[in-house]
């Protein structure tokens, strides 16, 4: 699962010793895990078909006009141009997910929505419904 880091509670990160100075273990609890959970049940996951790599913040400025500016929009990066798109609002979600896939930049931006079990790596998103 990946949520954006600025929004986990300072509270999750709890180092504990694991015997030397170079290991740290990150205890998550529960309530922590759902909250996650919960903000990526309200994201999609893309990835722009292009032959260079875009970065978060392009990706970001752009579709936040071209989305009509949705409430607490945010992009994470997950590397070889597949991306994933966070939303306050289902509607804001539903609306843009209805509207896939869309173009930008003339590239087309392949989207589906996060799923638990979703493995988000570039092989998933080798097939666009039209």
């Amino acid at each position: 699962m990946a949520a954006p880091a600025a929004s986990f509670p300072s509270s999750l990160f709890n180092p504990v010793s694991a015997g030397s100075e170079e290991e740290m273990v990150v205890r998550f609890d529960n309530e922590d895990i759902q909250e996650g959970v919960e903000k990526c049940l309200k994201s999609l996951v893309g990835r722009l078909l292009a032959d260079r790599e875009f970065s978060f913040e392009t990706l970001e400025a752009a579709l936040t006009a071209i989305w009509r500016q949705p409430d607490g929009f945010k992009v994470l990066n997950h590397g070889g141009n597949v991306f994933q798109f966070f939303f306050d609002k289902e509607i804001d979600l539903v609306r843009v997910e209805k509207g896939a896939p869309c173009l930008f930049k003339n590239y087309i931006l392949n989207l589906r929505r996060w799923e638990e079990d979703l493995q988000i790596k570039e092989e998933a998103f080798i097939h666009v419904p039209i």
